[in-house]
């Protein structure tokens, strides 16, 4: 049973990542990415420059979209129509759509979390204060938080456009708390570590091996980041009983 938020005696507060994560996300991109390769061969695109153009689409797509499936699929049928044209082909609203809808599954993605995330978070709760702090779509953040079941462990959520140094100077603002007693937890360097220790925070990297290439940067100050390699590491790191 979880201490009442008035039994518990908090020593951190501790901001935490989703996608990739707490849960999988970006395997899906994947799966979608393998998928328009495919359907772009058909059509006598090469696969290497299809992957190529796909990214560089969403990165494009992200000022008007942000982070989410929304953008993803936008760039699915930008990226179709440039690479029918570099061959000279014909651009029709079939084809635009059949492009898009290989994106499908990054709207309701299966719900797949992290190897003991939950049992890590019930571990930490007691002495913890949990915050979500993900990027990305109101909407969709929310959804996923919801089909997680791990919504009651975290005693704030914020789902912001970008995660900058500004970002977490806000949150801590926000939250009342002191920078040294902080810790962001996740697995991009660009987002998770790098501007939460120029913003004074600590910061621990869980890498996860299919990370957004877009979100691979290297860590500025190495001596003030932790790597563990797994979530159910912290437990350990925190010095809290795993069987909480």
């Amino acid at each position: 049973m979880q201490p009442a938020p008035d039994e518990r005696t908090i020593e951190r507060t501790l901001l935490i990542d989703a996608d990739d994560t707490l849960w999988e996300n970006n395997i899906f991109y994947l799966s979608c990415q393998a998928r328009f390769q495919d359907y772009m061969e058909r059509w006598g695109c090469n696969r290497e420059l299809a992957a190529e153009t796909l990214h560089l689409c969403e990165l494009e797509t992200i000022p008007a979209y942000g982070y989410g499936p929304q953008g993803y699929i936008a760039a699915l049928g930008i990226s179709a129509e440039r690479l029918l044209k570099l061959r000279n082909l014909p651009v029709t609203p079939e084809i635009i759509y059949e492009a898009r809808a290989i994106g499908d599954l990054v709207l309701s993605p299966p719900m797949i979390l992290l190897g003991n995330v939950e049992h890590t978070l019930r571990a930490l709760r007691p002495t913890s204060r949990l915050v979500l702090l993900t990027k990305g779509q109101e909407e969709t953040q929310r959804a996923k938080l919801e089909r997680s079941g791990l919504e009651p462990l975290f005693d704030a959520c914020y789902i912001v456009q970008e995660k900058d140094v500004t970002t977490y100077q806000n949150v801590i603002c926000e939250l009342g708390v002191r920078p040294r007693d902080t810790w962001m937890i996740g697995n991009s360097p660009k987002s998770d570590i790098n501007p939460a220790v120029a913003a004074g925070l600590n910061a621990i990297l869980i890498p996860h091996a299919h990370t957004w290439t877009a979100e691979i940067q290297d860590i500025e100050q190495p001596e003030a980041v932790v790597t563990l390699c797994r979530f159910a590491e912290l437990a350990d790191f925190f010095e809290v009983d795993p069987l909480l």
